[in-house]
């Protein structure tokens, strides 16, 4: 539980080290939940728009194949229409060989052979323009397709990324105001803190008014000494072994008014009142700053639920 903060002090250096990583109270964890929120639906923006832009990229890639594709047919075309057009020039400048020049020639089988030669090649020319024609055509519609899915993919990015800007913007926002809280909750504790130094409360429930409540308000020690009369001092986590010096008697087993004590808390521990054993061996407690600095709450712990350290009892 590293992030709660659960021990108490009185001292100054205390005060300080707690005001650092204190939890907010509950207005401030609702922005710290929507805060958490607002992150992970920016992370998940951020995983889509970076598939988007991928797709972006695969998409320009295909189309500049396509376009250099289609220049490459065009370039086809206009040399095998180039080709045909001299052909038909070369065709008009010297005619076709009439029967009567075919007979007169020296060898008219000859002659007969290179004029439907002339035709055939005039002939797979013209299919061949065709051909390329038709593969331009094809090409030109590919490529018209794939414009249009580049168009529709690049739509998506930018609109997945005008989303993206606007929930950082809210993130940002809610971030300000949860900074804002927590100034405000670590200001409070400061106050309860030098409050708890300077004079410290007395309370009704306390089983002994001559000692004092000498612990900073809102903080667990500060709870369990007002259920209880604490005389010594220091953290959760050392209250363990600063009791024994006043004659209190300590154990692993829960009873109803006993102290638990736990390193729920790495830095300070955690102390709790026990108000309940259960036949079952789990056993209740109330306590404060578990869920939220000056909170009180209570929990059913089972044994081994928790880090325990043990419980304090009373004198004997």
């Amino acid at each position: 539980m590293t992030s709660r903060r659960l021990g108490g002090a009185g001292a100054a250096l205390f005060v300080c080290a707690a005001l650092a990583s204190t939890p907010t109270p509950a207005a401030a964890q609702d922005s710290a939940q929507q805060l958490a929120a607002l992150n992970q639906q920016l992370a998940d923006e951020q995983k889509k728009l970076d598939a988007l832009n991928d797709q972006v990229q695969k998409a320009q890639a295909d189309l500049d194949g396509l376009n250099r594709l289609l220049a490459d047919d065009q370039q086809r075309q206009s040399q095998l229409a180039q080709q045909m057009t001299e052909i038909a020039r070369a065709a008009y400048q010297r005619p076709s060989a009439s029967v009567t020049a075919i007979l007169q020639a020296g060898n008219p089988q000859q002659a007969l052979s290179e004029s439907a030669q002339s035709r055939l090649v005039a002939t797979r020319q013209q299919q061949l323009l065709a051909e390329a024609q038709q593969l331009r055509i094809q090409d030109q519609q590919a490529r018209d397709q794939q414009a249009a899915r580049l168009d529709d993919i690049t739509s998506a990015r930018d609109q997945v990324a005008q989303l993206a800007v606007r929930t950082l913007s809210l993130r940002n926002s809610v971030s300000d105001a949860l900074v804002r809280a927590r100034a405000q909750t670590l200001a409070a504790q400061a106050q309860a803190t030098q409050a708890a130094a300077v004079q410290p409360q007395l309370l009704p429930s306390s089983p002994d008014a001559a000692v004092p409540n000498h612990f900073p308000a809102g903080y667990c020690t500060w709870y369990v000494a007002s259920r209880r009369a604490i005389p010594w001092y220091g953290d959760a986590i050392a209250w363990w072994d600063n009791a024994r010096p006043y004659g209190y008697v300590e154990g692993q087993v829960p009873a109803v008014g006993a102290i638990m004590v736990t390193r729920e808390s790495a830095l300070y521990g955690h102390v709790a009142y026990v108000e309940a054993v259960n036949r079952d061996g789990s056993w209740a407690v109330s306590e404060m700053n578990f869920v939220g600095w000056n909170v009180k709450s209570g929990r059913t712990i089972r044994p081994g639920q928790v880090p325990l350290v043990g419980f304090i009892y009373g004198k004997p």
